[in-house]
């Protein structure tokens, strides 16, 4: 366990940043939960910032990372699926019902993977970043859930 990994960080803030580029087009496509996905979209480019802080701060060998929790094909595949469904709404292919769908299992899925556990926190700067995204995420899930029951009270009452 713990071989050093200087692109975690960067490959995490890429995806945090995929994720907010999907959130974007969601909001120009979908006005009516455009605040929804633009604040959410915002709360993605934070992340990644925090991530490129850490990276740029950790030296030349990286940090220690996990070698059972980062598997470098699984965020390459969480990036292609990111890539299709930014493709399927630029399209017009997604119906407002997927993407609030597709926000809540992204927002999930990096819940359920313990995806910011990768990386083997020693300083408390990075145990406290590593926190803080859990959180963020774990408050991410909460909203895109919302949304979601909200439109589907809304579509069945109307």
């Amino acid at each position: 366990m713990g071989r050093e990994q200087p692109d975690v960080l960067i490959r995490l803030a890429e995806n945090e940043e995929a994720i907010g580029t999907l959130y974007g087009e969601y909001a120009a496509r979908f006005p009516d939960y455009a605040g929804f996905w633009y604040e959410m979209a915002g709360d993605e480019a934070e992340h990644a910032g925090w991530l490129r802080g850490l990276s740029s701060g950790a030296g030349p060998g990286g940090l220690p990372v996990d070698e059972n929790r980062f598997n470098l094909r699984a965020i390459e595949t969480y990036m292609k699926y990111l890539q299709e469904e930014l493709d399927r709404v630029r399209r017009g292919e997604t119906p407002l019902l997927n993407a609030l769908s597709v926000t809540l299992y992204l927002e999930e899925s990096l819940m359920e993977r313990k995806y910011f556990e990768v990386l083997e926190a020693d300083s408390q700067g990075l145990k406290r970043v590593l926190r803080d995204l859990s959180a963020a995420t774990a408050s991410h899930v909460a909203r895109a859930r919302e949304a979601l029951d909200r439109y589907k009270q809304t579509a069945s009452s109307g």
